[in-house]
């Protein structure tokens, strides 16, 4: 009877310092605290509440409101695709000298969404010099680079190029932008390298294709150009000798030209100038004519 007695005090004890350390917890929490307990149940709208009542009594206190609790507010309104409000939160933030790795890649896909180039080249830049050992760095670094070429800065976005890890360089959509980096910077060898590789990734990248069908062809009528004119300025059996040769060389690069400008044909028949002056060097009149009547008047 006694022990039944026992167990019921004991009972009742821990009851009651169990409701008691409950009601105690809940009459302590601060605005920040149900803020995070509302996020962990993604109810964005009363965290951004509670934040808010938290600024508001923080500034009626007369007591600075920390830029982290802005950067949280931001990440709170960007969940609810309130834009605007977050960019807002995010500068204060920004000024108070607060920030993280994933505000700034918030703060840099809404710059990216309203098209401020400048300052998504600031964030980024930003991320990667300060956060480039969290997850998102890939991609961070890998959009700055997008961005420095978008932006015409071909000594940064080559800089950036260097940091960018293996995969992306090996990716069609970044080879693409480097080769066209190469061909502003007028890094012919490299251009070249860099074709080859998109084909590897792509046989149909067309940037890669123009530059080496474009390569051949330009070689080969340079070369058809000069020997023409050299044998008709001094029309000898030792010159035309030359030229036989001279000409060997200009058939090998137009035929090198026609294998990257047959697959660019048959996608565009734009390319029907280059295709009827190959076949009109090759002599041969028929293939000429049928490519020249593609040709826009």
């Amino acid at each position: 009877m006694k022990n039944i007695l026992y167990i019921s005090i004991f009972l009742l004890s821990t009851m009651l310092i169990s409701c008691g350390t409950t009601k105690k917890t809940a009459l302590t929490m601060t605005h920040d605290d149900m803020a995070q307990l509302a996020i962990d149940s993604n109810n964005f709208e009363q965290a951004i509440t509670e934040w808010n009542l938290l600024i508001s009594d923080n500034k009626t206190k007369g007591i600075e409101t920390e830029g982290e609790t802005y950067a949280k507010l931001g990440k709170a309104y960007t969940a609810l695709e309130q834009y605007e409000k977050a960019e807002a939160a995010f500068d204060i933030a920004r000024n108070k000298n607060y920030g993280d790795d994933e505000m700034y890649v918030l703060m840099s896909k809404r710059y990216r969404n309203i098209d401020n180039l400048s300052k998504e080249i600031k964030t980024l830049k930003y991320y990667n010099d300060h956060y480039s050992q969290y997850a998102d760095s890939s991609l961070m670094r890998n959009r700055l680079f997008v961005t420095y070429i978008e932006s015409e800065n071909w000594p940064l976005a080559e800089e950036i190029w260097q940091q960018m890890d293996e995969p992306s360089k090996a990716k069609e959509e970044y080879l693409e932008k480097y080769l066209f980096l190469n061909k502003k910077t007028d890094q012919k060898k490299k251009c070249d390298k860099i074709a080859l590789q998109l084909l590897q990734v792509n046989s149909n990248n067309i940037a890669a294709l123009e530059w080496l069908a474009k390569k051949y062809y330009n070689r080969a009528e340079d070369r058809y150009q000069k020997a023409m004119a050299a044998y008709n300025k001094n029309k000898t059996n030792k010159q035309y000798q030359i030229l036989l040769k001279e000409l060997n060389r200009v058939t090998t690069d137009f035929k090198l030209s026609l294998n990257y400008f047959n697959p660019l044909w048959e996608m565009d028949k734009k390319y029907a100038p280059y295709m009827a002056n190959i076949y009109a060097r090759f002599d041969d009149k028929k293939k000429s004519q049928y490519y020249k009547s593609f040709i826009k008047k």
